[in-house]
């Protein structure tokens, strides 16, 4: 069909006689090898341009200014075979009023058609993809452009200095895409339906693949040896994904204009499209993650659109880059490599991700760039050579967030390169800039203050300067009470420009102010300056802070965040007391005032390194989920009053005598001590699981197990019944597990009329267990106890005649009278602490030959009546023994005494008179204390010579806590 309407064509004009081709031998200059008309000295007023030169080459290009400066020329036809005009290819020709562009048109080059004062009208053909820079401009005749397909990629300048009544007619199935896009571009263009649908194409339209060379071994595209302007790279051939575009694949190609790469490709090697002049944009998939050395060296496109996926562009990658947009680097790029940019002819602002983590050599060189922005609050590494000759950059901007050291940094390093350059941090985004009324300083008029607000803003930051006269004069600060009783402003940021430094005599008091930026160049905030701001939110103050005044936040009862990175010391005493809504807090340096955040709803602290000391109820009374104690703090108990201790830590440095200062300060319980960070507590909890809570009759209120009505002859206790901890076991609620047929007294109870139970497990939200809650459980071999039992109460497992291993995990305080009194099976007793006390008859009647104790007090009989009893070990940190502890141990061979002091030892009648007894004490013993220990033990008649007290090796490993995995195996637990 395009065939038949160019053989049309020709025949009126051949009929008119208005135009005639010509031959290239004739008037124009031909390049073969790239396929352009680069020449035309003919004097025809009416040009058809012939789409063969030199015995058939295909004319593909007219170009730079071929037809450009006519007197005479009136009208042009371009043939079918022409996709590319290049700059100024019919322009500047003031008698032209037609041209007829071909049908396979793709690129409309920079100022292409431009400056044509005669021309009326003129009609884009469907397969136009891009309109490049004043393409169509200063044709002030121009009435009617007429688009046939799909919104083209169209330049900002495109359509320019046309006259006020022309008419675009667009497809009538685009219209909204090309209103779009001119909006977007700024021109306010008359844009009408044209009466017809687009005709379209798609990327599929432009394969080539038999033009194609592919390494199927790698998946790469080698080479092109096709003609297309518009080349779509298929996703795969011959089923083999393409994943890469070799090493100068389609290097220096003349004609290649728009590329679109397919989904799937990963990589674009060196030099692969590099010094292709004609190419103007890029489809880039979203799977390519790099762009290798010279990949589109001398890029001159229409925009360059980088995709999220990429990871790296490499050395020089796009040196020579002549594109007139914004360069935006996308979120994903980690590193340009040393020249990535170097000599980019038209590149003035550069946008850089937070991603981005290295910024090579050269990496800009002697590019035009004027700004940089980077986004990232962790800078990447700058090469010092980065920004190299890059004499009209003024200006870099950082993150709003970075620091001050950071933008110090970077100055340093613009600064090595000679570069008249500011590095600044961005201005706040979340406010818009508004005018304030402002005053002259008394002391220094050059400088001003703000001294009130008039406008509707309400997220507002002042100018930096304002023209006074006919001098800029700076805003260094806010007046007393400027912006007192402002019922407007709800966010007020700072100028970022390090010169705005003081916040007046409620400045802000009972204003309506949610949010305040007070950047890091503010020193000074005067007395009740943000008084009674009920709506304040957060409040950051900077680590510029120098002074701050009395009742400054008095009365700010809506704060949820307070960042303090100044010395904290500055604020007054409870500052931040009593806030109900205040739950996040930063406090960077100094000495907490006492009260500080008292009351408050603090659940979550950041506390920095400088902290030197917290004051007296600083924090109590808090919902801190944790606290992190520095180990330089000095220890305050008082500070963290009311705060749970499973939610307070010391930091991993700490010392011993820290933990175990900071333990007594804050009150833990014996059997548990404050954790480093990194460490558990020491409490094991019970990894069983419980037998179901029915099993139990428990009483909520005293949260107490009354009864056993189970069956289980291995029970597991719960650690709640109904919601509500167990804490305590009644002294009969395992009366339905008691023998009373196999012990010495008289019963009506039958053989078989008890539970059998033989093991039980207990938790460690136990608190106590009432008096012989056991005995006469005679079927109890095993017990474990998570529970860290004060005291385990009398005759608690009295009588229970089959009790052979009882494990305290977490250990006991007392061992109390007749613990385990004739438990005559009794083989091991493991306790993880020192006990305080083992009392009367604790150990009485048990078999065991050997035992190792821990204890500070040992009662009288405490081991009476251990017939089988050979050896005993007494540990160190004896406060308080009775040497009645010793009574009837007919079998006792020797007692080891690791280390007590003769004067903790209470003479009591034990009346063993036991000649082959030795008492072993240690090797470093005095003759004295030697002397005074044979004396005790000879008054209470536990040996018959002082010479039986001898020095020895009497020390005796910690025995481990047995394996309560495999001791519950047997039970199927």
């Amino acid at each position: 069909m395009k065939g038949k309407m160019l053989l049309g064509l020709t025949a009126i004009l051949m009929l008119t006689g208005a135009a005639v081709p010509v031959k290239a031998d004739d008037v124009w200059k031909f390049d073969a090898q790239r396929f352009v008309l680069k020449e035309y000295t003919g004097t025809e007023t009416d040009v058809v341009v012939s789409d063969t030169m030199d015995e058939g080459v295909p004319v593909k290009r007219l170009g730079t200014q071929l037809l450009a400066g006519s007197e005479t020329l009136t009208s042009v036809v371009v043939p079918d075979s022409v996709t590319i005009l290049d700059v100024g290819a019919l322009s500047y020709d003031n008698n032209l009023s037609e041209i007829t562009l071909s049908s396979n048109l793709i690129n409309i080059g920079w100022n292409a058609i431009s400056s044509n004062d005669a021309l009326t009208e003129l009609t884009i053909p469907a397969s136009v993809c891009i309109i490049d820079s004043y393409a169509v401009s200063g044709c002030y005749a121009l009435k009617k452009i007429v688009f046939e397909g799909a919104c083209p990629l169209i330049g900002s300048e495109a359509f320019v200095m046309l006259s006020d009544d022309v008419v675009i007619y667009v497809p009538d199935d685009q219209i909204e895409e090309y209103k779009k896009v001119f909006e977007e571009n700024n021109k306010n263009l008359n844009i009408q339906p044209s009466g017809k649908p687009a005709v379209l194409y798609s990327a599929e339209d432009y394969l080539d693949t038999e033009n194609l060379t592919f390494d199927a071994e790698t998946g790469s595209i080698t080479g092109y040896n096709g003609m297309n302007t518009r080349l779509t790279i298929p996703e795969s051939i011959d089923g083999v994904p393409v994943k890469a575009i070799g090493k100068r694949a389609l290097w220096e190609d003349p004609l290649l204009g728009y590329v679109t790469l397919p989904e799937g490709l990963e990589y674009v090697g060196e030099d692969a499209f590099s010094i292709t002049d004609t190419l103007k944009y890029v489809e880039f998939p979203s799977t390519l993650k790099t762009i290798d050395k010279k990949g589109f060296s001398s890029y001159r496109g229409f925009r360059l659109d980088l995709p999220d996926s990429l990871e790296y562009i490499g050395e020089e990658a796009f040196s020579y880059f002549s594109v007139e947009t914004d360069l935006i680097i996308p979120e994903g790029v980690k590193e340009l490599g040393p020249g990535a940019f170097s000599m980019a002819s038209r590149l003035q602002r550069v946008f850089l991700p937070a991603s981005l983590e290295k910024i090579g050599d050269n990496c800009f060189r002697n590019s035009p760039i004027t700004y940089v922005y980077m986004e990232g609050l962790e800078l990447p590494e700058i090469s010092d050579t980065a920004f190299d000759k890059c004499e009209y950059l003024r200006d870099i901007d950082l993150n709003e967030k970075c620091t001050k050291q950071q933008m110090l940094d970077v100055q340093a390093l613009v600064d090595a390169q000679g570069l008249e350059c500011r590095v600044w941090r961005n201005q706040n985004t979340e406010v818009e800039y508004a005018r304030f009324s402002v005053e002259e300083l008394p002391d220094d008029p050059s400088k001003l203050y703000l001294t009130g607000y008039e406008k509707e803003a309400a997220k507002v930051r002042s100018y930096d300067t304002y023209t006074i006269g006919e001098e800029d004069k700076g805003v260094v600060g806010i007046a007393d009470g400027a912006l007192k009783g402002d019922q407007t402003i709800t966010y007020f940021a700072v100028p970022h420009n390090d010169e705005f430094v003081y916040v007046g005599k409620e400045a802000f008091a009972d204003s309506i102010v949610e949010h305040v930026d007070l950047f890091d160049s503010v020193t000074s905030i005067g007395a009740e300056a943000f008084r009674n701001c009920a709506q304040l939110k957060e409040i950051t103050i900077p680590a510029s802070v120098t002074e701050i005044g009395e009742n400054a936040f008095a009365g700010c009862s809506g704060l949820t965040s307070v960042n303090i990175l100044c010395d904290v010391g500055l604020l007054p005493e409870g500052a931040f007391a009593d806030c109900a809504n205040l739950t996040e807090a930063t406090v960077a340096a100094g000495s907490i005032p006492a009260r500080l955040f008292e009351g408050s709803a603090l659940a979550s602290l950041n506390m920095g390194e400088g902290v030197t000391e917290i004051g007296s109820r600083a924090f109590a009374g808090t919902s801190l989920s944790e606290f992190v104690i520095p180990a330089n703090i000095p220890v305050n108990g008082e500070a963290l009053e009311g705060i749970e201790l499973s939610n307070i830590r010391l930091s991993a440095d700490a010392t011993d005598e820290q933990v175990a200062e900071w333990s007594a300060a804050l009150n833990y319980p014996w059997y548990d001590r404050i954790c480093r960070v990194g460490e558990e507590s020491m409490l094991v909890k019970m990894p069983y699981e419980p037998l179901p809570e029915d099993n139990f009759e428990f009483d909520e209120e005293s949260r107490t197990i009354t009864a056993y009505v189970g069956t289980a002859v291995d029970v597991i206790i719960p650690r709640t019944i109904g919601g509500v901890p167990v804490e305590n076991i009644s002294y009969n609620a395992f009366e339905n597990t008691r023998d009373y047929v196999h012990s010495d007294m008289e019963t009506n109870q039958k053989e078989g009329d008890w539970v059998p139970m033989r093991c039980v497990i207990l938790p460690e939200t136990l608190k106590s267990i009432e008096d012989s809650a056991f005995t006469n459980c005679h079927d109890l071999e095993t017990v474990i106890c998570y529970a860290p039992l004060e005291t385990t109460n009398n005759g608690l497992f009295s009588e229970c005649q089959g009790l052979k291993k009882v494990v305290f995990v977490n250990g006991v305080l007392h061992m109390d009278n007749y613990l385990f009194n004739f438990c005559k099976n009794l083989e091991t007793v493991w306790c993880k602490n020192q006990v305080d006390r083992i009392g009367i008859q604790t150990f009485g009647v048990t078999p065991m030959e050997r035992l190792c104790v821990n204890a500070k007090n040992i009662d009288i009989s405490a081991f009476a009546g251990m017939e089988s009893l050979k050896e005993i070990h007494i540990r160190g940190g004896v406060e308080h023994m009775s040497l009645g502890a010793f009574a009837m141990l007919p079998s006792i061979e020797t007692i080891c005494l690791e280390g007590i002091d003769p004067d903790v030892m209470e003479d009591d009648w034990a009346n063993l008179g036991n000649s082959n007894l030795t008492i072993l004490v240690p090797e470093d013993t005095s003759d004295e204390q030697l002397e005074a220990i044979g004396r005790k033990f000879l008054s209470s008649m536990i040996i018959t010579d002082g010479a039986q007290v001898k020095r020895g090796t009497c020390s005796m490993p910690e025995d481990p806590m047995p394996d309560i995995a495999e001791m519950l195996s047997a039970y199927g637990i």
